[in-house]
């Protein structure tokens, strides 16, 4: 999985529709690819703890937020 970054979190807000608890958001080149929860350690995976919040873009595209911080 090259040029994808994988971190993981306590919470995902996803566009404010709905809250994921033990998930993971995979990004690449700045935009979120995927996110899904998980239940086993995942290898190659950042822990950054805390929450995430993923916005949409005016193009539709999504971006992921950590303490207000773009992750790219």
């Amino acid at each position: 999985m090259e040029g994808i970054r994988r971190v993981a979190v306590h919470e995902v807000d996803v566009c404010g529709k709905e809250t994921l608890s033990m998930a993971v958001v995979e990004i690449s080149e700045g935009r979120v690819v995927n996110y899904y929860t998980f239940s086993d350690e995942l290898p190659m995976t950042e822990w950054l703890g805390g929450r995430i919040e993923i916005k949409k873009n005016e193009d539709g595209s999504l971006s992921a937020y950590w303490q207000g911080t773009l992750l790219e």
